[in-house]
């Protein structure tokens, strides 16, 4: 099939063992799929087989961009890793996205993806060129830190090449290792480090110069001035940030004054660093950096635990907290205050987050669990833990010194750093006890993302229960690409209102879907308020999974897309373009995409990551029903003090499985799969949806089962998925035969 636009077809088959490649025609797969996220799937049940752990031999590192990627289409240079990672827990077929310049510079080599099967015997740095891959010794590089090996591949291969690399975190096959691009652009989710780590990998260079055609380039130019419009984007931004970290100085009846901020005129003036600036290290064909107002460049720092490090790095979104984690709600402030009688969880001052950031950026590691690590170790020490017994180290929080050297001790896998080492979910799980019980893990083997606690908005209720719903059927922590714009509707962005009514008129169709007004707790009767939280909210789910599954084929970046509001716009109601995606899919590719048509694909896409699942490590009810436990380990929320209730979560989740279209074990119905072209899928699912169902008939319902057996016997339920599940089924068999038809 001839491709002229967006697409090249094309996808690189690399042999790690062999040191072979092979280029492989998807030209037939690309229309339909969409790219990416679709493709990707469609090779796991083709290539990988369900059951294969991180570690194996089995395992394929997949990377592919979208036909957005490598034009002029705003945010639209975000590319994504695929396989089986080694944070998640049970180890299972997922995805980790990544910005920076990396996803183009595939692009520009003439491929749409590459495949890393097997394992190098020894450590080696993969070139990908537009001719295939050039294989080079990487022992020389082994052993560097994340920055100073790109700038070394740049030496090597020039300038104009990008390239994707581990550091010894990876290399020491610590779980929650990310791939980074340049100083801090990273695919942190999943553990893919570790696994590029395990195939001997410590490097991927892309080296092309092919340019990407496009079907209509003054549209895509048009509708770019429009998003920027939209979104309200300044064309300039203050070139040095007033403070580092974020938080407020006032909650309810508190006033933290100075002690919530890092002012960077007094960090500059106490000689704690030489240089601080704002400024955006965005994503190609972007310009607009994410997160802007917590990104920050910070040269020449010295370190808290190497007293002469230069710790030089960069840090946004979710870093800047690493500097001292403030409150942001009063329940959050009384339990610093009067449990660990000190102003922060962990008490950070600038050196000491410096010098974690610098290892966080060199090192290579997943920030958002190195925080959920942190904060349970913190959490043991309020409860009263022996902190010199567990971790071998003289546990004095006063000493800027402590961190920085248990962090150190974590990529190296020194001592306690060891266990550190497996992540938050497995280290919890591996102690067990009230260290399960303090644990910050969620699903999937990752830490709690916008369900009421942790940072990132310290959601109140109702506005976690989609966010929990959409973890609990994801295969990985699902805010980075499907969730984020739920939570526009409830206010927490500009123009921070409540518009009910948008929400409805947008993707949901359906009153309720971000009631109630959490303003109107103790106002209403308990049971309403309960009663409305749960109400509706599978709407509002699965419609953040369909365009989660669109931006991931796309790739289009999730701080952009999709158009929700329109925050600078009063006069039109804040309405944001709901058809952009299709609208630049369009202008690419050449293909007419309707939002009818996009989302019909995503819907196929989804039931196949579904369907996948359920063989890959037993996917079922038990297992969704697992997120119930996210409050657990501090008595509910931080923002009001709420647990998910199993009651009203379990009837949700029913509801949620038959609008899907799937039974009520979650399996995907025949009709279901059928309506979307899936037969080979049904075939190869049919003997597990008939195991769930002769298990249904004795075994009870999961909200039945006591709340401390449940967790317990969930826990170990999900360490045993992959010797249980049907992984022995050929799926790329059942596909093969189902195309010869």
């Amino acid at each position: 099939m001839e491709l002229k636009y967006g697409w090249w077809g094309k996808v690189l088959w690399v042999d790690l063992e062999a040191q072979t490649f092979e280029i492989q025609d998807i030209s037939d797969k690309c229309q339909e799929l969409i790219g990416c996220r679709g493709i990707a799937i469609d090779y796991a049940w083709r290539y990988l087989k369900p059951g294969t752990g991180a570690f194996d031999d089995g395992n394929l590192l997949m990377y592919f961009n979208g036909p957005v990627c490598g034009t002029p289409v705003l945010g639209g240079g975000r590319s994504y890793f695929f396989g089986v990672g080694a944070q998640s827990y049970p180890e299972m077929y997922t995805r980790s996205s990544i910005g920076g310049r990396v996803g183009e510079a595939l692009k520009r080599t003439g491929f749409d993806g590459v495949i890393f099967s097997r394992k190098s015997k020894e450590p080696v740095v993969v070139e990908i060129t537009e001719e295939g891959a050039v294989f080079h010794d990487g022992a020389k590089y082994w052993g560097h830190y994340a920055v100073d090996t790109q700038r070394l591949l740049k030496q090597r291969f020039g300038e104009h090449t990008e390239a994707c690399v581990i550091g010894p975190a990876g290399e020491n096959l610590v779980r929650l290792a990310g791939i980074f691009n340049d100083r801090d652009n990273c695919a942190a989710q999943a553990g893919f480090g570790a696994v590029m780590g395990d195939k001997k990998m410590k490097a991927i260079v892309f080296n092309g110069h092919k340019a990407v055609r496009v079907a209509d380039l003054p549209t895509i130019i048009k509708l770019r001035d429009d998003c920027m419009r939209l979104k309200t984007i300044p064309k300039e931004t203050t070139p040095v940030p007033p403070a580092v970290g974020s938080g407020t100085t006032k909650i309810g009846n508190y006033d933290y004054g100075d002690r919530q901020m890092l002012y960077t005129d007094r960090l500059l003036e106490n000689a704690e660093a030489s240089e601080i600036t704002q400024k955006g290290n965005s994503c190609v064909a972007c310009g607009v950096p994410c997160h802007l107002s917590t990104f920050s460049f910070i040269r020449g720092g010295n370190g808290a635990w190497h007293k002469t490090l230069d710790t030089t790095h960069s840090s946004k979104c979710v870093a800047p907290v690493l500097f001292g984690w403030p409150a942001k709600c009063e329940m959050e402030l009384k339990w610093l205050q009067h449990d660990l009688n000190r102003d922060y969880r962990w008490p950070m001052n600038f050196q000491s987050g410096s010098e974690i950031m610098w290892y966080v950026n060199n090192m290579g590691l997943n920030t958002w669990d190195l925080q959920a690590l942190l904060l349970w170790l913190s959490e043991l020490e309020c409860a009263g833990e022996d902190m010199d017994k567990l971790t071998g180290l003289h546990w004095d929080v006063d000493d800027p010194a402590l961190l920085p050297h248990l962090v150190e001790m974590l990529c190296l896998r020194e001592g306690f750093g060891d266990l550190l080492a497996e992540g938050s979910a497995r280290a919890a799980e591996i102690l067990g006890d009230h260290y399960l019980e303090h644990s910050d893990h969620a699903q999937h083997g990752m830490a709690a993302h916008s369900l009421g606690t942790c940072c990132w908005y310290n959601l109140k209720y109702p506005y976690w229960v989609v966010p929990a719903l959409l973890s609990a059927t994801d295969t990985r922590d699902p805010m980075s690409d499907s969730g984020h714009k739920y939570c526009d509707f409830g206010g927490r962005r500009i123009p921070f209102l409540r518009l009910p009514e948008l929400a409805k008129d947008y993707y949901y169709g359906m009153d309720h879907t971000i009631d109630p007004d959490p303003a109107l707790y103790g106002k209403i009767p308990d049971e309403e308020f309960w009663d409305l939280g749960y109400t509706n909210k599978e709407y509002a789910a699965k419609k953040q999974q369909i365009r989660g599954v669109i931006m991931g084929c796309g790739v289009f970046c999730d701080t952009l897309y999709p158009q929700t509001l329109a925050p600078g716009m009063p006069e039109t109601g804040y309405h944001g373009d709901w058809e952009m995606e299709s609208k630049l899919l369009t202008a690419v590719t050449g293909v007419t995409y309707t939002e009818e048509m996009l989302e019909e694909i995503s819907l196929k896409i989804w039931n196949m990551e579904r369907c996948y699942s359920l063989l890959d490590i037993g996917r079922c009810r038990d297992y969704d029903m697992y997120i119930t436990h996210c409050h657990d380990a501090r008595g509910g929320d931080w923002t009001m003090g709420f647990h998910i209730d199993p009651f009203r979560f379990g009837k949700l989740l029913d509801r949620y499985y038959t609008l899907e279209g799937w039974d009520e074990d979650g399996v995907p119905t025949e009709e279901t799969l059928l309506k979307y072209g899936l037969s080979a899928v049904n075939e190869a699912i049919r003997p597990y949806r008939e195991q769930l169902a002769q298990h249904r008939k004795t075994a009870p319902r999961y909200e039945d089962v006591p709340a401390n057996l449940a967790r317990r016997g969930s826990e170990e339920f999900m360490r045993g998925r992959k010797s249980t599940s049907t992984s022995s089924i050929d799926c790329g068999r059942f596909l093969a035969q189902a195309e010869q038809k």
